[in-house]
């Protein structure tokens, strides 16, 4: 063991150097701030021309007085004018209108008024028949024996004529409380001939007298049976009274 780690009192070379590094620090700090506290000052020179020298009688020279002073005031500025400012487009006029017509088209003058039209002609009174010749009473009076014999000895064949033209009859509408006697033959076959229909006593309505022919001539188109065998003749003279529906028809 060697002397020094004998004795714990005596350092070691550490703290030594550590002694010296900080005293040397100190040091050069110390002469940093000296160097700084006394460094030089710089001064500036400036090289000034002389153009004149001063007056020697310095009492002739005095200051100018406020009245000598003039006040020199800019001029105003001119007034700025402002611009001008760009004017809208005026409105496009409206088109003027037509001037009015001076003759204008008349108006058209009202329809007349119509009178109602009038009430259809009653029908003529019925005609009275004309007054009958002996030749035609007799003829009628011969026609009447005969039906009054067929009624009696063939009353299914007398039915059967009242039928056909019963159902053949087209009464025109509105006629009433007239009467028309028709004349016409029935031949042995049942028909009868459109030359034979005659009207015998007419009604005073056209209308109806005509529908009373077309009734005969519808039963002669074979809506009639022939006429009975027994019958003794072969043309069966008929003479047939029409009168309006709800009427009795009689042959």
């Amino acid at each position: 063991m060697t002397p020094s780690e004998m004795d714990p009192r005596r350092p070691g070379r550490r703290p030594l150097f550590t002694s010296i590094a900080l005293h040397v620090v100190v040091v050069l700090v110390a002469l940093y701030a000296h160097h700084k506290a006394f460094e030089p000052i710089e001064f500036v020179a400036y090289q000034v021309e002389m153009v004149a020298f001063a007056p020697e009688d310095l009492e002739d020279f005095s200051l100018p007085t406020t009245d000598d002073l003039v006040i020199e005031t800019p001029d105003e500025p001119a007034p700025v004018e402002p611009e001008p400012v760009a004017e809208p487009d005026p409105l496009p006029e409206p088109d003027p209108l037509p001037p009015p017509d001076p003759d204008p088209d008349p108006l058209p003058d009202p329809p007349p008024e119509r009178d109602p039209p009038p009430d259809p002609p009653a029908d003529p009174p019925a005609e009275r028949p004309p007054p009958q010749t002996e030749a035609e009473d007799v003829a009628s009076q011969d026609v009447n024996i005969r039906m009054e014999g067929l009624r009696r000895d063939f009353p299914q064949y007398y039915a059967e004529i009242q039928t056909a033209v019963a159902r053949c009859l087209r009464e025109p509408p509105g006629v009433t409380g007239v009467t028309a006697v028709l004349r016409f033959e029935i031949h042995r076959d049942g028909s009868i001939p459109g030359r034979s229909i005659r009207i015998h006593q007419p009604s005073g309505n056209s209308r109806f007298d005509i529908a009373a022919v077309g009734a005969v001539e519808c039963a002669g188109a074979g809506r009639l049976g022939a006429l009975p065998a027994e019958f003794p003749v072969d043309v069966l003279q008929v003479e047939f009274r029409f009168s309006p529906r709800g009427d009795e028809y009689d042959a």
